[in-house]
């Protein structure tokens, strides 16, 4: 790097960076506390071990795509115009650059224009920190450090199915009433302890119903539907009830299936993920430019430019690959600004290649942003588990290892096990939990753990688990309860509220900003799908014909009275639109808007369309079926439908 002086500290011509650095975590620990006072660094000599996941550079997706978006971010107009090539780039392809690429520059005018905290490039800490503090913009990371942690269910003796019978057997209430006072309880997860500091990936094995996705969730902050959760949850300086009030949206947790709209393209799902959480403080720019900026940087990195336009898709609606969807979930949780992100066998259902391209996905993501990121996989491959930092494995609920990936193998070797020929890392810690798959290693004479207690009491006693407890007793002295830290980062959440939030409010933009960008998403999904609409339309004319011709000429006479009145039967309707549900559920839970602005949006949003096909509908039948022939009677019907068919639609968001 060049002595001179120039602009930012450095030579843009000079630094040039073919390969993301490694760092260690002490380093990772000094950058978390790079703005002192607020930042203060951690009193401690003893060093974390170095972080060993294989990295993986940021142009892996796209790599012409990400020359063209260094070349337009450093324009001066600061304009994104990105010409396209002339063939689209896919997934599958790669490309190769002769030129050398100034991924330094690159990245530091992404952490200049969007935010994101600039912990992948040393030489240019001292710079962007300055930069950011004239803007009042505070970086800020999270780390999760778990004790003593155990979660109990509701036995399987409490699952009975209900028959007519049993509902009116006495016995069966009585029976009933002592399970509330004494409910038959299991533990689902028990005596787990562990830290996951930002930048690290932490993979997280074990066999179907061995407690992975109760694991994650209790990282995630979900403790709802179980019975009791015991043990310490720290997420750096805060309580899990702290984070929930406060900064949910922090702290995410994603399910195996991805849920997202499916006539929404690619770049709306972003364009709204980010517009749902922009911060208040910016680097002098519009909220406009700042979404466009992280739409483009997203897509770009994450090898979805070619897919802007196209639908997400899903089982009836043709979309993007399975590979680019999974793509699409990260970059819209990267877009939220989320610092821990908790993966739930993501991979399932995606061959060995996108399973690979996924993981190197979160590995960018992890790196770039410097976020905490747990994934559990039941199925993974040597490449895709190389990726990884540390690795725990659960047997029967129990953690039976927690400790670095590189070291896991050997572990379990050491212990009396041997993996079979050929077989991966991954599988061959997962077979070591299952009685028949695992293999005795021969001439091995010392005891050999056999059930799930063993095998925990065994790692209790070992090198690695005094390692992982080292490591918890240094985040704790840097980390629990230091007020000067949880100051900060509340400072650096209010910063980004909007005047109108609360200041204690998880949510980033006010209420006001959060209906008028789910009125904008609600007419985005609308016109995605104008087909369906439109048939809609047609439906209810042919209903209302159909149905009105089945009361045609009924006569005047008292008689048909009671004919006459079913036809205000036919003018109900049976809501349909509860499949989105797990969408606003999941949104709400990351702190992107609130539910009930969902509902008021469609409904303002759909107030066109159900008033056009309630009066298409209610003209055809009323008329047709020979009702009274004024304005006051065909009001007292028409009204009441098309509140009634407008509450219907919006009921399922709530």
């Amino acid at each position: 790097m060049s002595n001179d002086p120039q602009p930012f500290g450095l030579d843009p011509e000079q630094v040039v960076f073919s390969e993301p650095s490694e760092f260690t975590i002490e380093e990772a620990t000094q950058l978390h506390n790079a703005t002192p006072p607020r930042w203060p660094a951690p009193s401690n000599d003893r060093s974390p071990p170095k972080r060993k996941g294989t990295s993986c550079s940021v142009d892996f997706f796209d790599p012409a795509g990400v020359r063209r978006l260094h070349r337009a971010l450093t324009l001066p107009t600061g304009i994104i115009e990105m010409p396209e090539p002339a063939e689209s780039i896919t997934s599958d392809q790669t490309l190769e650059i002769t030129d050398p690429f100034d991924l330094e520059k690159t990245l530091k005018t992404v952490v200049q224009r969007c935010a994101v905290p600039p912990r992948i490039m040393k030489p240019l800490l001292n710079t962007l920190s300055l930069r950011k503090d004239a803007a009042h913009i505070q970086s800020r990371e999270l780390g999760v450090m778990f004790e003593n942690l155990r979660v109990t269910g509701l036995g399987s003796s409490a699952a009975y199915f209900s028959t007519v019978g049993s509902v009116l057997n006495p016995m069966t209430i009585y029976e009933k009433l002592r399970t509330l006072r004494n409910p038959p309880l299991r533990n689902i997860i028990e005596g787990f302890e562990g830290v996951v500091r930002p930048g690290e990936m932490l993979l997280v094995l074990g066999r179907p119903e061995s407690g992975c996705s109760t694991f994650l969730k209790m990282l995630a902050n979900h403790r709802s539907g179980y019975h009791s959760v015991q043990g310490n949850v720290n997420y750096d300086s805060f309580t899990p009830e702290q984070v929930y009030n406060q900064y949910r949206g922090d702290v995410q947790y994603c399910a195996e299936d991805d849920y997202h709209f499916p006539t929404m393209s690619v770049k709306q799902t972003l364009h709204f993920a980010g517009m749902t959480r922009v911060p208040h403080a910016r680097f002098e720019e519009s909220k406009g430019i700042y979404v466009n900026t992280m739409t483009e940087v997203l897509s770009t990195i994450f090898g979805l430019k070619h897919v802007q336009d196209t639908p997400v898709g899903d089982a009836a609606i043709r979309g993007v690959s399975g590979g680019e969807k999974k793509r699409v979930s990260i970059a819209e949780a990267l877009a939220t600004r989320s610092r821990i992100h908790c993966w739930d066998n993501s991979t399932r259902g995606l061959d060995s290649s996108t399973a690979l391209e996924f993981g190197r996905a979160l590995r960018i993501a992890t790196d770039i942003d410097h976020q905490t990121t747990i994934v559990s996989i039941y199925q993974a491959g040597e490449a895709l588990y190389e990726l990884f930092d540390k690795v725990c494995l659960l047997y029967e609920g129990r953690m039976v290892y927690y400790g670095p990936a590189e070291k896991a193998r050997q572990y379990f070797i050491d212990m009396g096990y041997q993996p079979a020929n050929r077989q991966t890392t991954p599988d061959f810690l997962v077979a070591v939990t299952h009685p028949t798959g695992r293999i005795p290693r021969q001439g091995f004479l010392g005891p050999v753990p056999r059930t799930a207690t063993e095998f925990a009491e065994y790692f209790l006693k070992s090198d690695v688990s005094k390692e992982n407890r080292r490591d918890m007793e240094l985040y704790k002295e840097a980390f629990v309860d230091n007020q000067e830290k949880r100051q900060a980062y509340g400072q650096s959440v209010s910063a980004e509220h909007a005047r109108s939030t609360r200041k204690k409010s998880p949510y980033t933009i006010s209420t006001f900003m959060q209906i008028r960008s789910l009125m904008r998403r609600r007419v985005q999904i609308l016109w995605g799908d104008k087909s369906s609409t439109l048939f809609l339309l047609f439906s209810f004319i042919f209903e209302g014909v159909i149905f009105g011709t089945a009361f045609l000429k009924l006569p005047e006479t008292t008689s048909a009275y009671f004919s006459r009145g079913g036809v205000l039967f036919f003018l109900a309707e049976i809501p349909n639109l509860f499949q989105q549900r797990p969408i606003v559920d999941r949104h709400a839970k990351a702190a992107m808007y609130h539910p009930f602005g969902e509902a008021l949006a469609m409904t303002i949003v759909d107030i066109p369309i159900a008033f056009t096909t309630a009066m298409a509908f209610a003209i055809l039948i009323y008329f047709i079926a020979g009702l009274q022939s004024s304005a006051a009677q065909f009001l007292s019907v028409y009204s009441p439908y098309t509140t009634a068919k407008s509450s219907h639609e919006s009921y399922p968001a709530i």
